[in-house]
């Protein structure tokens, strides 16, 4: 009698059995004696350990700020004649920049210089009458009021013309003011009142805002972790300073520490500090974010290897060590810094080592290698004067 039970076990036996041989053929690799065969070495490139002098520098993001900023603003009213300028121009100390009319301050000095001269021959007068009176009252022909009423004129007279003077030099400084030249070497910017506008002292806009580009200061904030180390460093001498703007590959612009501040932000738990650089390319641009480094000192005899090679696992760092025998073995290395794209290990790893630097997602600890006969771009000696270091509290280098 069919069962229908057996046959269906019979049909999944054959299938298993035939599942069975496709993987085996599919595997494509004979074993010898049913032993599994050596895995195939994983190709990796690798660079040396490196041991070399290194800065010991401090990372941080600044502001540049111009070291002058004045607003031209008018000290009398009038119609603006002319604007001897375009925006954006490079302007020098006292150049001209704007007219205001003259006329009616030139009108009121020429009548405050009419009334200097009334005055000047009326005082003239006074003087002689009174010098005539004094005589007649030695002799006895004039009367002590007389004598005193020609003291008194000319007094009253000395005084007029002492009013008349400052109302002339009054004048003179309005229309003076009336050509409004710059206070500073700098860069305009712009323009914001034309000619033919009415302005006077008043108002609150000003005509236009030059900024001085050339020195130019770099205000940036680093954790007070630091403080004590960039403070002996600034007593001693002077301390440098580098400044990138953000996203620029160019060279890095050179400076030095000017200024601390006085207190730490108990907000951020960082203090500002100021750097001054001559800027003379104009590099740096007042309000552009910046990329700065504060270099401290040199650690001589650094251990360092290419970033690419340290790699982040649950127990800490590690990196993979080429042996002679063309094995892979895991180290736990320490992290000093990361300095650019290289980063000085404080231990795990000595200069004779060579170290993975690609290929290290298919390794495992022993696992056989090949290494790639494509060079592999190591650390560049030349590199660390430049390189950034991110440092972490208690990492400073004496």
């Amino acid at each position: 009698m069919f069962r229908a039970d057996t046959f269906m076990s019979g049909r999944m036996s054959l299938a298993l059995c035939l599942f069975g041989c496709c993987l085996a053929g599919c595997n494509g690799k004979e074993t010898v004696g049913g032993a599994r065969p050596a895995p195939t070495p994983v190709p990796v490139a690798v660079a040396p350990v490196l041991q070399k002098d290194m800065p010991v520098e401090v990372r941080a993001v600044g502001t540049a700020e111009a070291v002058s900023t004045v607003q031209v603003l008018p000290q009398v009213s009038g119609l603006i004649q002319e604007v001897h300028f375009r925006e954006g121009d490079n302007v020098k100390k006292d150049q001209l920049l704007f007219t205001i009319d003259t006329r009616p301050y030139r009108a009121r000095l020429s009548a405050a210089q009419a009334a200097l001269e009334k005055n000047k021959a009326l005082a003239d007068q006074a003087h002689a009458d009174l010098e005539r009176y004094e005589k007649l009252g030695a002799e006895g022909l004039a009367s002590q009021l007389d004598l005193s009423k020609a003291r008194a004129n000319a007094a009253a007279l000395d005084a007029s013309l002492g009013e008349n003077r400052a109302a002339v030099q009054s004048n003179s400084i309005n229309v003076n003011f009336a050509a409004i030249r710059s206070p500073i070497d700098g860069k305009t910017g712009s323009l914001l009142v034309h000619a033919g506008n009415v302005v006077g002292p008043a108002d609150t806009r000003p005509l236009v805002v030059i900024r001085s580009l050339a020195p130019i200061y770099v205000r940036y904030a680093v954790p007070e972790q630091f403080l004590p180390s960039i403070k002996s460093r600034f007593k001693e001498g002077r301390v440098a300073v580098q400044a990138t703007p953000r996203g620029s590959r160019g060279e890095p612009a050179n400076g030095e520490l000017t200024f601390i501040e006085n207190a730490v932000d108990s907000a951020t738990g960082k203090i500002d500090m100021k750097a001054r650089f001559s800027n003379e390319g104009e590099a740096l641009w007042p309000g552009q974010f910046v990329d700065v480094v504060i270099s401290l000192s040199i650690q001589h005899a650094a251990t360092v290897v290419p970033e690419s090679a340290v790699q982040t696992g649950q127990d800490g760092s590690y990196v993979f060590v080429v042996g002679p025998d063309l094995k892979a073995l895991m180290r736990r290395v320490e992290v000093d810094r990361t300095a650019g794209t290289v980063v000085v290990l404080r231990s795990g790893v000595t200069p004779t080592d060579r170290v993975v630097v690609d290929g290290q997602v298919r390794l495992r600890d022993g696992a056989a290698v090949v290494i790639k006969s494509r060079p592999v771009t190591q650390v560049d000696p030349g590199a660390s004067s430049s390189a950034s270091a991110v440092l972490g509290p208690g990492q400073l280098s004496p």
